[in-house]
Parts: C-alpha cells; sequence; structure tokens
C-alpha cells in the first residue's frame, strides 16, 4: 500500500472521530437531566431564587422503590431540573412536612415515613448555602407521616395538624402544633375542638383571610381498643392561630369534590383560591380539578380536554412569580410512580400543560 492510500485512510479516519465526538458532544448537550420517577416527595416555591425545590419520597413503586433524600431545583423559565447537592442531608423518607419560611429564607422539615418506621426529627434547610441542621427542640409532635404542615405566613408560624402516627406514642392523631422559627420550638395548641383524627390530607396558608385550611384525608376511629377507618373526608376547615381555633367551613353551593385523601393541593394567591387535584377516592384514583373560591366561598370544578393522568401523593405547588401551579410525579393505580411535570394556569377558564413526560 503506498503512502497517498495511507493518508487517505488516517484523513477519513479523522473526519469519523470528529463526526462522532460531534454527535456525541451534541447528544450531550440535549440529554435533560430529571428527577427519577417518585411519590410521596414534597415541593417548595423559593421566591429569592425563584425556583421551585423537590425533595425526597419512594422510587419506582409503592413497595418496591427506594426512599430518597435528594433536593432538585425546578427553574420554570428554562424549564429544566437539576439536582443539588446538599451537606449532611437527613434520612431518605417520603411524606414529611416540608415547607418554606420566608422569614428566614429556609426550609423547615418534620417527620415522614422511613423502612425503620416514622420519624420525630426537625431539620432546617438554608436556601442560600443549601445546607442541612437538625435541631433538637425540647418539645416536638410524636413521630409521624402524612401529616398536614403550613407555614402561617401572617403570623410567621408553621402550623402542623394530624397524621399517621406511632400507634405506641398517641393513639389519636388529631393534635395541632406550632412551630416558631424565630425561637426553633414546638408547642401543642390543644384547641377546644379539632377536624377528626386522620392523614393524607393538605393543609395551606389562604392568604385571602389569612388563615389555615384544611382539607380531605382519611379519617380513623377507635374500635374495641384498636383503630380503624372511619372513611374518607371532603369538609373543608380553617384554623386560626391568634385564636387557636378550627371551624369547619359551609361553602354555599352542595356541588363539592367527592372524599378523597392523599391528594394534591395548593393555593393560588392570585385567584385566590385553593386547587385540588386527584387523589385517592377508595374507589379508584382521581384526575379531577377543583378550585375552592374565599371570596365566594364556592367550589367550582374545572373542566379540561386532557388533563394529567389520575393520580395519588404527587407533589403541587404555586409559584406567584410565574401565577402558575406546578404538578410532578405521584402513584399511578398500577402503584407505579409517574416522572412527569405539569403546569396549570387559570388563563382561558384553566388549563394543564405537559412541560415533561414520563
Amino acid at each position: 500500500m503506498n503512502n497517498r492510500a495511507l493518508n487517505q485512510g488516517g484523513y477519513f479516519c479523522l473526519l469519523g472521530l470528529i463526526f462522532l465526538i460531534l454527535i456525541l458532544g451534541t447528544s450531550c448537550q440535549f440529554r435533560k437531566a430529571y428527577p427519577e420517577a417518585r411519590h410521596g416527595a414534597k415541593m417548595i416555591f423559593d421566591p429569592v431564587g425563584n425556583k421551585i425545590l423537590l425533595f425526597g419520597g419512594r422510587g419506582e413503586n409503592l413497595t418496591g422503590g427506594k426512599l430518597l433524600n435528594d433536593i432538585w431545583v425546578f427553574d420554570s423559565e428554562t424549564q429544566d431540573w437539576q439536582e443539588i447537592k446538599t451537606s449532611s442531608p437527613p434520612t431518605s423518607r417520603l411524606s414529611p412536612g416540608f415547607v418554606y419560611d420566608p422569614s428566614h429564607h429556609q426550609v423547615i422539615l418534620f417527620g415522614g415515613y422511613t423502612n425503620k418506621g416514622r420519624l420525630a426529627d426537625t431539620w432546617l434547610l438554608d436556601l442560600d448555602e443549601y445546607q442541612w441542621k437538625e435541631i433538637h427542640p425540647p418539645h416536638s409532635p410524636p413521630a409521624r407521616s402524612d401529616m398536614g404542615m403550613a407555614y402561617d405566613k401572617s403570623n410567621q408560624v408553621v402550623v402542623l395538624f394530624g397524621g399517621y402516627c406511632l400507634e405506641n406514642q398517641r393513639d389519636y392523631c388529631d393534635d395541632t402544633w406550632v412551630f416558631d422559627p424565630d425561637l426553633n420550638h414546638w408547642i401543642e395548641m390543644n384547641p377546644i375542638s379539632s377536624p377528626p383524627v386522620m392523614y393524607g390530607h393538605s393543609l395551606n396558608y389562604g392568604s385571602f383571610k389569612q388563615q389555615i385550611l384544611l382539607w380531605g384525608g382519611h379519617m380513623s376511629i377507635m374500635d374495641q381498643g384498636r383503630i380503624s377507618s372511619a372513611g374518607y373526608n371532603n369538609s373543608l376547615w380553617s384554623y386560626s392561630y391568634p385564636n387557636n381555633q378550627w371551624i369547619e367551613l359551609s361553602p354555599v353551593n352542595q356541588n363539592k369534590p367527592s372524599p378523597r385523601y392523599w391528594h394534591q393541593a395548593a393555593y393560588d394567591s392570585e385567584i385566590p383560591g385553593l386547587v385540588i387535584f386527584g387523589g385517592d377516592g377508595g374507589y379508584g384514583f382521581l384526575a379531577d380539578t377543583w378550585l375552592y373560591n374565599p371570596v365566594l366561598n364556592s367550589w367550582e370544578k374545572i373542566k379540561f380536554l386532557q388533563p394529567p393522568p389520575a393520580r395519588t401523593v404527587g407533589s403541587l405547588v404555586y409559584s406567584p412569580d410565574d401565577e402558575q401551579i406546578f404538578l410532578f410525579g405521584g402513584l399511578n393505580e398500577d402503584m407505579e410512580s409517574f416522572r412527569d411535570t405539569w403546569s396549570f394556569t387559570f388563563n382561558e377558564g384553566g388549563n394543564w400543560t405537559m412541560i415533561s413526560g414520563n
């Protein structure tokens, strides 16, 4: 073989190598990262960074999926997910309390479910440095998961109600607790009356009347010394921290969401109103969207041509900067987890849009 043939062969090999590098580089450039499929995760909106944070949950399916303790950030402008590495993260878990504290630019985490049982730990996540810190208040709520927990912006405290508790610590889980971020301590409120014993309900701060709103949940009763199901709830309650008072609300219309638990809920401060999506109704998972309007004190069902697939224990959060609600993950009726991202807006009567698929 002459030198010219060798040179031509080397030339074509070089061209092939360059082409391969370009192809691989292009494919890597457009390969986006997403959180793995999960349910029982929690999301908050960070207005300082205009980002949505996703934490924890259980991956893959209801029984075989691993528990998670990762943090992902969603940028609604670029519609990209990015994993954030944090220092000294808490134990992997699902269905904890997870709320944003704007007065200290931090996340407050409480409890949740692990493979070794339910937890009663309290953690703070510094959103400037993304550093976790466990704190040890002198008094804390008993271990639990699937509680309702929300930040009361008008009073700058965290309100917690109910949840799935450890039976050997508290037979009934209908307790109300408040966490003060300035003092880093919990206090049990012991109001005169409370919503029923329940777990899997939602708790959201309603800015219109500056109150905590509770909806849905799986109710329980004590029957012959054992806790038994009392069905699903579809009543709406409000809690006033200054008055330490729960009040069951009576919307003016009879048309309201069917009883359920493990639904997805977020409060839209622009409308304003409480948005409910999906959940477990006992006879199947749901894919309906409802709005509770506190101005009119009424429920309205929002109808769509293509809503997200039916699910339960997904993650829902409102972004005031985008005036949109974002949904991630959840569990389908085959007991497998989603990894899809959706946005919801009330433009033109309401619309769901899929951002990324499963």
